[in-house]
């Protein structure tokens, strides 16, 4: 990430920031383990809830 924002202009990037990518795809396997319905406002409460652990 650092790397392509680094690099943003001079190679007329768009950067994107994978977090919700990252909570998206492990809260389906969680959703799939316990048997849970998941919602756009669940994915989002995990996001909030993990978002110390994102990485700098």
């Amino acid at each position: 990430m650092h790397q392509a924002l680094a690099q943003k202009t001079e190679r007329n990037l768009i950067v994107e920031d994978g977090w919700i990518y990252f909570i998206h795809g492990w809260s389906q396997v969680i959703a799939e383990v316990f048997h849970l319905e998941l919602t756009p406002e669940l994915v989002n409460e995990l996001s909030d809830a993990t978002s110390d652990l994102k990485p700098k």
